[in-house]
């Protein structure tokens, strides 16, 4: 008999929650409702009135390539964006609703692009990775993840022992400043992650956040400014390009100990190590943008190549005098025997 009373108890509990739960499925249905019952998308929020301030955050997921010959580099983050839109108030900052990107087409968004961006795609494995939060009080959070290719104009005077500076420009598209105000969400503790951040051949030195006025044709517009630091490591570069070319300068020496009457063999190590040389510069080039100034790595080149020549240029110089003196005593020797 208790068992039974045990069950009804447990029926009738599932029951009241179940009630419970589907009620609140519709009270925050019906609030949804509520809110964009007279909503107009066309507005942004204090519209007419105050300048709408938007914060940004950014976290970095992953620095995936950087290019010389294209000069620019790819990078994933999540970006974050905070503003208040009185229009979404239901409650207070302790109530919040946080619901799918789909969402964000049914409420204003800030037109925010990135200023020196060249290609970008949002991510969409399961779904699209974009999420809205709304809390009562009407602040909106905003965030979204996606990868994007970067414009970054290096400077290679000193490759590969240089450091570069690449920025991440994040502006509104058609919002003066005396309309959206974007700004950084709390200075330089706004970007985050970016030291978990490991790269094979450049290490982050510094980041730094600024914020400064754009002028455009059709107004000043705020542009935020996220740069990198970032220093080359020379380690890949010592093993396969100063060591190699340093072995063969020192490959091209060794026919000073060759007895110049063997031809073959000077001018087969002669011309081996110039086409060597080659061989390396071409495929350091290969990895370069066709700038017209001089770099660092071109001028170590160049003085091996010179070094390795001139070993090939001095066994021709040697053999033309010898012959040539060879020649000069066979000709006083045989005036003496008439």
């Amino acid at each position: 008999m208790s068992s039974i009373r045990i069950i009804i108890l447990l029926f009738c509990t599932c029951t009241d929650i179940w009630a419970l739960s589907n009620k609140n499925f519709q009270n925050v249905s019906s609030t949804l409702d509520k809110l964009l019952k007279n909503y107009d998308i066309r507005l942004r929020p204090k519209f007419g009135a105050e300048t709408l301030n938007v914060s940004m955050e950014v976290v970095l997921a992953s620095f995936d390539a950087i290019s010389e010959v294209n000069m620019d580099y790819t990078i994933t983050i999540y970006l974050n964006q905070y503003w208040n839109d009185e229009r979404l108030v239901f409650g207070n900052r302790r109530d919040y609703l946080t619901l799918m990107g789909d969402f964000a087409e049914k409420i204003w968004l800030p037109d925010t692009f990135l200023a020196n961006d060249k290609f970008s795609f949002l991510h969409d494995v399961t779904e699209k990775n974009k999420m809205i939060k709304i809390y009562g009080n009407g602040d909106v959070i905003y965030g979204m993840r996606f990868t994007t290719t970067l414009a970054c104009m290096m400077d290679l005077h000193n490759y590969p022992l240089d450091s570069q500076n690449c920025t991440v420009e994040i502006e509104s598209y058609g919002y003066t400043n005396k309309e959206v105000n974007i700004c950084w969400k709390n200075s330089q503790d706004s970007v985050r992650g970016v030291d978990k951040v490991n790269l094979p051949q450049f290490q982050i030195i510094n980041y730094k956040t600024s914020t400064y006025l754009e002028q455009q044709a059709t107004g000043h517009y705020t542009r935020l400014s996220l740069s990198f630091l970032l220093q080359r490591h020379i380690g890949y570069f010592i093993f396969q390009t100063y060591l190699p070319s340093t072995l063969i300068v020192m490959l091209s020496w060794v026919s000073f100990w060759i007895n110049h009457e063997a031809t073959s063999a000077r001018v087969s190590l002669g011309i081996t190590t110039v086409l060597t040389m080659t061989t390396i510069s071409t495929g350091v080039r290969a990895t370069l943008p066709r700038i017209s100034y001089v770099k660092a790595i071109d001028i170590y080149l160049v003085t091996c190549f010179v070094f390795v020549f001139a070993a090939l240029l001095e066994y021709a110089a040697v053999n033309y005098s010898y012959w040539s003196q060879r020649a000069k005593k066979t000709q006083k020797i045989k005036p003496s025997n008439r």
